[in-house]
């Protein structure tokens, strides 16, 4: 039904109010590391000269995007908070920029890709137990570590992933029991050398963050498997954006190829063929000039 206000004065606020530009400012700069609500309380008082601060968005993962999101309401919003490029906020200068809506929607978007990757790997059941072990013979190549180190744990039961970094390794197991045996050849020897034995923190150890809730938190450890991946992660995301934004183009290179076809239809009927022609490879021209697509590009369409 109608909206219903209590006066005529409650009513022009409203109209006026939603009358108002809105704009999107994005913002860069900060340390994405510290907590959200701290980011966002300093963005709130930076641009609240600027006009209304509708809307803050603060990146909740680097990997996926370093930037903030300020959605601005006011006549000179974009202006005035564009003058505020450079600007210092504290111990950090504020990078400003206009942000188009897609921007907004290609980062929400790689959010929820980047959070889907993070599920399945947490929900693993080759990663819910694990060891860490130091004190092998790190002058071995690492596949043969690995191998010296399957051999030595394998009484213990099924292994399920190996990770291999420097003068560590991790070492996962399927049940808890396997886990715990693997804890009790603490000081044993391999190829001659004393190893060291530690449980790994783990997804099933380490629940998942709530929104905004900082991995700074007490009692929290970042589970092994997300710094393991973490490069992983952070390719599949870089990938999953460039892919959106091909498709981008490609959608409006059709578009604008239909465009193109509609525009011509009538025109061509009249055209002999050598005209015809000719036509089209201008109107092919015309819609390909604006939008410039690179080798790879090209492979993927």
């Amino acid at each position: 039904g109608p909206i219903m206000f209590e006066s005529e004065a409650a009513r022009e606020a409203f109209l006026e109010r939603n009358s108002r530009p809105q704009f999107r400012m994005s913002v860069e700069g900060f340390n994405p590391y510290r907590p959200e609500d701290e980011i966002r309380r300093e963005l709130v008082n930076h641009f609240e000269s600027c006009g209304e601060v509708f809307r803050v968005i603060v990146p909740t993962d680097p990997i996926v995007d370093r930037r903030a999101f300020v959605i601005l309401f006011g006549h000179d919003a974009e202006e005035k908070a564009l003058q505020l490029n450079g600007s210092d906020i504290g111990d950090w200068n504020a990078l400003v920029k206009s942000a188009p809506m897609d921007q907004e929607n290609e980062y929400l978007m790689a959010q929820r890709y980047k959070k889907s990757l993070v599920d399945a790997l947490v929900n693993d059941k080759k990663f819910k137990f694990g060891i860490a072990v130091w004190g092998y013979d790190t002058s071995l190549p690492e596949d043969e570590v690995e191998s010296v180190l399957r051999r030595h744990f394998s009484s213990c039961g099924g292994i399920t992933h190996v990770y291999i970094y420097g003068k560590r390794a991790n070492i996962y197991f399927s049940e808890e029991h396997e886990e715990t045996s693997a804890l009790g050849l603490h000081r044993s020897e391999v190829s001659g050398f004393r190893i060291t034995t530690r449980r790994l923190a783990t997804a099933r150890r380490n629940h998942s963050l709530a929104p905004g809730q900082s991995s700074r938190r007490i009692g929290y450890t970042r589970p092994a498997i997300m710094i393991e991946f973490a490069p992983e992660i952070g390719r599949k995301v870089k990938a999953f954006k460039k892919i959106k934004r091909i498709v981008k183009k490609v959608m409006a290179l059709r578009r604008m190829k239909e465009a193109g076809k509609e525009k011509a239809t009538t025109k061509e009927k009249f055209m002999p063929s050598s005209r015809m022609k000719e036509a089209t490879k201008e109107r092919v021209t015309a819609f390909l000039s604006p939008i410039i697509l690179s080798p790879k590009d090209y492979e993927a369409l």
